[in-house]
């Protein structure tokens, strides 16, 4: 969220950052916070005299009854201030409570370099790398492919668990595995600790990590448990560190995960919707940097920098967009989308997607870091470094053969006890 000084202070600014998120019906929230923030510190003015009135008192109290004066006066006046000050402290509360509840609605405030635009439609593109290959043969959907080499079976899936859930077997599961491993491989060479993180979270971390109400239905909860099935391993690895401080010196903090992630929502509908393109439960590898302020948009780039060698290390074509200011998300400051090439699609489809979130969500989870006698919030980073069902699809339809083979890109090679998944009549 962001810091209540700072909108106090600038609300000219976070208004025009709504009007370029086309969030400008928002406007309200920004005056009614400065004037909360005025009422707030009123109210803890009267509090903070109160309780300096009330040690006062105390001191008269005690010296008077010392000098064996009569005190009866100051003992009436002090036994009137706890119903006052906690009178007032309710009123602190109820207003805080307000205030955050607006807070977190406003979105994070954009860097100026993010192109304005209303929609996905309005994201430019940065670059592409590498051609799409040109098929002299009629390509099968990936989901046909899968299940004529006996890979996968969507139709167990669905009855098994509902649309959105598959069983993928054989060289696809190893395949699948492999993306995996060679995924972490590529992020502990650039520095990066691997975790094993928790699959579920409470709705406290959870909120902290995510606009908990845009985000609630997406996520699977518990039944009758502050319990909720993670979206993505980003969640869990940036609140591990709440009320967190740590050493500027040990920053840029580099964590990464391989988990399950489990989402409600697949998407919009379109070409080959059977098989594994949009899944309510797939693996994803994902890195977090935790960072200083004057090093995180610089360090996005590194992020980015990664996952895109990594695609191209797989031979996937692809190209780069960034997203405009009415399609980034609320925790964004600044994101890069990776589009991978689908062949029988026709078309670039997302793969991977890398935010600055600044100190959006480190104010939510109070993760610091000190420098010198100073304390300040961290900025975190996310990037995903490959989603494998979205890269399981891009392989089949990339390195689809005419006679129904699969070639798997050399780099997966050594995961493997093959090199090509081949027919099995």
């Amino acid at each position: 969220m962001l810091d209540i000084k700072f909108i106090v202070e600038n609300p000219s600014e976070v208004k025009d950052n709504l009007k370029k998120r086309f969030k400008g019906d928002k406007d309200w929230m920004v005056d009614e916070l400065v004037k909360d923030q005025e009422a707030f510190k009123k109210l803890k003015k009267e509090s903070d005299d109160l309780r300096s009135k009330r040690n006062k008192l105390s001191e008269e109290i005690n010296i008077l009854k010392k000098a064996k004066k009569d005190a009866k006066k100051q003992i009436k006046e002090a036994s009137e201030l706890p119903l006052k000050l906690k009178a007032l402290d309710e009123e602190l509360g109820l207003l805080d409570i307000e205030m955050k509840k607006k807070l977190v609605q406003l979105p994070n405030m954009l860097h100026k370099s993010v192109p304005i635009g209303e929609d996905e439609s309005k994201n430019p593109e940065v670059k592409k790398v590498g051609k799409p290959k040109k098929f002299n043969f009629k390509l099968k959907n990936h989901g046909e492919l899968a299940e004529s080499l006996g890979i996968a079976n969507f139709d167990a899936g669905r009855k098994a668990a509902g649309q959105g859930f598959n069983y993928i077997t054989g060289e696809l599961a190893q395949l699948d595995n492999a993306l995996q491993r060679y995924g972490v491989d590529f992020l502990i060479k650039k520095g990066f600790k691997l975790v094993v993180p928790p699959m579920l979270l409470n709705k406290k971390a959870l909120s902290g990590a995510v606009n908990f109400g845009d985000f609630e239905e997406v996520v699977y909860k518990i039944e009758d448990e502050d319990l909720y099935l993670i979206g993505t391993a980003e969640h869990p690895l940036v609140s591990m560190l709440q009320n967190e401080t740590l050493n500027k010196k040990d920053l840029p903090l580099k964590l990464c995960a391989v988990t399950p992630c489990f989402r409600k929502e697949i998407g919009s509908r379109g070409v080959d919707t059977k098989g594994l393109f949009r899944m309510h439960q797939f693996n994803k590898v994902e890195q977090v940097m935790f960072t200083t302020p004057e090093n995180s948009f610089k360090q996005l780039e590194e992020l980015q920098g990664i996952t895109e060698s990594f695609f191209e290390s797989l031979e996937i074509p692809f190209r780069v967009i960034e997203i405009c200011s009415g399609d980034i998300g609320d925790k964004g400051a600044k994101q890069y989308d990776i589009e991978g090439w689908f062949p029988r699609q026709e078309g670039y489809k997302e793969v991977t997607s890398a935010s600055n979130c600044t100190d959006y969500q480190s104010r939510k989870l109070n993760i610091k870091y000190i420098d010198g006698d100073e304390r300040n919030f961290v900025h975190i980073l996310n990037n995903t470094m490959v989603a494998t069902s979205r890269a399981l699809v891009a392989i089949l339809e990339n390195f689809q053969q005419k006679d129904g083979s699969v070639k798997i890109p050399k780099v997966l090679h050594k995961y493997l006890n093959f090199k090509e998944i081949k027919p099995k009549n």
